[in-house]
């Protein structure tokens, strides 16, 4: 399995908005999608324009594009986020967010990075390595530490956090929703 993470574009409207409707199909919110789920429209999406539950703040969106071995003689010195847009050789499996700035609810609840999975993808080792590349990014933007939460049942996420060396601080009451579990990931510690 090979992942990179692109920018969305316009070009990746019918894509983005196929990945949406997954998760409308089986009523999820699409985590780490900017308020994906609630966007009818791609162009005002892409923009922002679409407020998720912690509120507008500066973030980066990747969409995580499996991609399929090309030899480098044939790649033509393009990129490969171009080679997968243009020849088809990826599909998008999942979906992060690395909130550049915080608030309130995302230092108490949401954490510095969502992301998803779509369903059609589930059980195949993406969502590691969806947040490691997002963990990469994070660096890049010069964090040193990172936290993310998930929700208390979810243990197929405490487990993705925890493998990407996610430790846990604290497990939080979230009024009116399951209880949150806070994890802090040491960048400068991080492997790639």
């Amino acid at each position: 399995m090979a992942l990179t993470l692109i920018e969305p574009t316009l070009a990746d409207e019918d894509t983005v908005m196929a990945f949406r409707a997954e998760f409308i199909k089986r009523g999820e919110r699409v985590s780490g999608g900017r308020g994906l789920e609630q966007a009818d429209d791609y162009r005002r999406w892409l923009a922002g324009t679409y407020p998720p539950h912690y509120g507008t703040v500066k973030e980066a969106v990747y969409l995580a594009v499996e991609t399929t071995a090309i030899p480098a003689a044939s790649a033509g010195g393009r990129s490969l986020a171009d080679r997968s847009r243009s020849e088809g050789t990826g599909r998008v499996v999942g979906i992060s967010d690395l909130r550049l700035e915080t608030n309130d609810f995302i230092d108490r609840f949401a954490g510095r990075i969502g992301y998803s999975v779509r369903p059609s993808a589930r059980g195949r080792g993406y969502a590691n390595e969806i947040l490691r590349l997002t963990l990469l990014k994070a660096r890049e933007f010069g964090f040193d530490r990172i936290l993310i939460t998930c929700n208390q049942p979810n243990a197929v996420s405490a487990k993705v956090i925890e493998r990407n060396h996610g430790v846990l601080e604290s497990v939080v009451p979230h009024p009116g929703f399951p209880d949150v579990r806070r994890y802090w990931i040491d960048l400068n510690a991080f492997d790639q």
